[in-house]
């Protein structure tokens, strides 16, 4: 009698994987998934290629509270059961370059760089520009000021989805502004106390005389 190998699970589509992490996933920690990708590792290491363990999913997300913050991560399928698991979670404020290699769709690599540069393969070139277009947008608006990491070797697309210089200069002096202000209310402040100390031990002051003379 032939023993029958166990009927292997289908691979779920990109759309079913991206619904279920925003369901399942970021939804209960209140973040919005804004960016998402199924992409395969393509940075050196001393293991086997394994395809099936080459596949992840790239996603960029958003808290919905104020201050927002917004984050990079990388998901893949468990060996064993249901889900998804995390293996890489970057603060957004982390990421210093993105490299396209080239804005042809034909190429499909792009490298982030956070503490050192993680390169990623995407399925199509249309996907690629996508979730760097949303990298850009989130990034244009979730930095508190800050310019945005370069993009070096993007689409016009993706280009356009990034603050022109004079947008960028426009954000450097208001946050500028916004410091000043933020250190003359300061020194407001202080001066305020001082007045409210001065005042305090004037009035103390008066009243030990005014006890003195009442006394003599």
């Amino acid at each position: 009698m032939s023993s029958s190998s166990p009927p292997t699970t289908p691979t779920p589509r990109p759309q079913e994987v991206k619904h279920a992490l925003h369901k399942n996933v970021f939804h209960p920690k209140g973040e919005r998934l804004l960016g998402f990708m199924k992409v395969s590792k393509t940075e050196q290491t001393s293991l086997p290629f394994n395809k099936k363990e080459n596949v992840h999913y790239l996603c960029c997300s958003v808290t919905t509270k104020r201050p927002s913050k917004a984050f990079i991560s990388r998901y893949r399928r468990p060996d064993k059961g249901d889900g998804y698991e995390q293996r890489r979670l970057w603060p957004l404020e982390e990421l210093t370059k993105v490299d396209g290699y080239s804005a042809s769709a034909g190429c499909l690599q792009f490298d982030l760089y956070f503490d050192r540069a993680f390169r990623f393969e995407a399925t199509t070139g249309q996907e690629k520009e996508e979730f760097l277009q949303s990298l850009a947008t989130v990034c244009s608006k979730n930095l508190d000021g800050r310019a945005p990491p370069p993009f070096f070797n993007v689409s016009t697309k993706v280009s356009k989805a990034l603050p022109t210089a004079s947008v960028q200069s426009q954000m450097d002096k208001n946050k500028r502004e916004l410091l000043e202000r933020g250190q003359k209310l300061a020194g407001v402040e202080t001066k305020t106390a001082e007045m409210a100390e001065s005042a305090k031990s004037f009035s103390q002051k008066a009243h030990e005389l005014a006890n003195h003379y009442k006394n003599s």
